[in-house]
């Protein structure tokens, strides 16, 4: 479990260390002067997920269940927010527990070197996470 609230900590360090970029994007995005309903979507649903994570991860603290309600329903992609999760049985901070197949390839398939979306950052952040376990055990 120490390594699951690691994990914890880390995404937490990375929304905060990020938030003032993915705002001033927000901002830039804006036609006159309204946000964009993508971009505003993707961000809602990241910070969603890391909600329901650390109140999920501070229910079992707590001797509590939670039941999210991404639990009690299919889950749908936090991209297009219309197809389900590639992999439902992955965890929900996995790619493929968090993005259906076609937003995936979409993100694998652009190879524009500026292309950045939601895909690339939980991938970072898979990556961020398995290297900060592996440093960890060492």
């Amino acid at each position: 479990m120490i390594a699951r609230d690691r994990e914890l900590l880390v995404r937490l360090g990375q929304v905060n260390a990020r938030l003032g970029e993915v705002v001033l994007a927000l901002m830039a995005a804006q036609d006159g002067g309204e946000l964009p309903a993508d971009g505003l979507r993707e961000v809602g649903a990241a910070l969603r997920v890391l909600a329901d994570d650390m109140l999920a991860r501070a229910a079992e603290l707590g001797g509590h269940i939670l039941v999210t309600p991404a639990a009690q329903e299919t889950v749908l992609c936090a991209l297009c927010a219309n197809e389900p999760v590639a992999r439902p049985d992955q965890p929900h901070t996995s790619v493929d527990g968090r993005f259906c197949g076609g937003c995936i390839a979409r993100c694998l398939d652009d190879t524009d070197h500026r292309h950045w979306c939601a895909v690339d950052t939980v991938g970072n952040a898979e990556q961020s996470t398995s290297l900060v376990t592996e440093v960890s055990r060492a």
